[in-house]
């Protein structure tokens, strides 16, 4: 099956996903990261729940519109436990375009109300999502940048593209540094792609740091591992046999960590200083409710994680202030344990094994707040900033 027709069916694929319809309101998800399913409407309530499709546990991630027929109040009963996040859905009334948080609070964990204004599509979702058309957009102003190619490093069963966005100054600089940032191995873990914004923003922009830095250092920037998943709104985590954060041993069964695994030795050529892979945790409590990082195994690699924490705290300009306290999960703590990766080998340990690199390191960026800060697309692409000023202060540092 050639690319062009396996695009057109998973579009077709894609608009069939009308979910439920009656004489008060019209639930879809057919569009790009919609999931739902509707089990049942009973006057003005709407009974729905994820999508869990080839996802092996439950999971969290859901994204639908509803328009009604008539300007009432809608009221949305999950079926399931732990749908919401602290601070209730995020809505967005422009077609996905902006989202704010609803802020329902804490009255009920598994129900939310909403006034719909007849004819009016609103749209609803776990999280804030973020998909190609979002990345596309935010990325075009920067595409006349001297510094930046946006290649392909593989296409999908599916005939998507999986971008690779270059960064590095065109003119000659001897033999650079190289650094790797990847994002969405678990395609509903969205908050993350904002503080990927901030981050390449920061390191395309004027500032004489950041001019420097493309002068030294080519970076990969892989915004979403798990295309297919992103664009069909999957969970992605715990996919059956295996998801992407689980695909870095043995043989690879995803065209994008196999790419990743067969290109970027060669690439790299001993010169990997740093990798850094942007996720979200569990959906809300105690420690998803922290942006922190997840501890290495490789006792080495693990002081150097401690290392980065410090800079992090030195370039800490925005709102979102890292805690260092809670900003570590050590390896053998919490989750964080040999048994968690019994389906295979996640990205950062992949990555530790790479020849010269110092530092990877995994990310966890909560998906509505941080120690108490609600969390929002602005704040996050700041605190990606402050990222992009910490690895520009690790790279100047490592080996002295």
């Amino acid at each position: 099956m050639n690319n062009r027709i396996a695009s057109f069916l998973a579009i077709a694929l894609l608009s069939l996903r009308v979910s439920a319809q009656d004489d008060n309101f019209a639930v879809r998800s057919n569009f790009a990261g919609g999931n739902i399913v509707v089990d049942s409407i009973r006057g003005n309530t709407i009974f729905i729940r994820p999508d869990l499709r080839d996802t092996g546990q439950d999971w969290f991630y859901w994204y639908f519109s509803v328009t009604p027929h008539k300007s009432d109040s809608i009221h949305f009963r999950f079926t399931r436990p732990n749908c919401l996040t602290v601070t209730g859905p995020a809505v967005s009334t422009d077609g996905g375009k902006s989202w704010d948080w609803l802020q329902t609070g804490s009255a009920s964990p598994d129900l939310f109300t909403y006034y719909g204004k007849a004819g009016q599509e609103v749209r609803f979702s776990m999280g804030m999502p973020y998909t190609e058309e979002n990345f596309h957009l935010f990325i075009k102003p920067y595409l006349s940048h001297p510094a930046i190619r946006l290649e392909s490093l593989c296409t999908t069963p599916k005939g998507r593209s999986v971008e690779k966005l270059v960064i590095a100054s065109p003119s000659p600089a001897g033999s650079r540094q190289k650094v790797l940032i990847t994002a969405r191995h678990h395609s509903c873990e969205m908050m993350a792609n904002y503080v990927l914004e901030g981050m390449i923003s920061a390191i395309l922009s004027g500032d004489r740091q950041m001019t420097g830095l493309r002068e030294k250092v080519e970076f990969w920037i892989i915004p979403f591992i798990d295309k297919d998943g992103v664009e069909d709104g999957d969970q992605g985590k715990a996919r059956i046999p295996r998801d992407h954060n689980r695909d870095y041993d043995g043989k690879s069964i995803y065209c994008s960590t196999g790419a990743l695994r067969n290109t970027v030795p060669s690439w790299s050529d001993g010169k990997l200083v740093a990798a850094f892979d942007l996720h979200c945790p569990w959906i809300k409590g105690n420690l998803n409710e922290h942006i922190y990082i997840v501890g290495n195994a490789n006792a080495a690699i693990a002081k150097e994680q401690e290392t980065f924490a410090k800079m992090i705290t030195q370039n800490n300009s925005g709102d979102v202030k890292y805690d260092i306290d809670k900003g570590i999960v050590p390896f053998g703590t919490a989750w964080n344990t040999a048994a968690n990766y019994k389906q295979g080998m996640s990205f950062g340990a992949w990555a530790s094994g790479l020849e010269g690199v110092k530092l990877s390191t995994t990310f966890e960026i909560p998906y509505s707040v941080h120690n108490g800060r609600l969390l929002n697309p602005e704040n996050l692409r700041r605190f990606g900033r402050d990222l992009a000023f910490s690895i520009s202060q690790y790279l100047h540092n490592v080996g002295k």
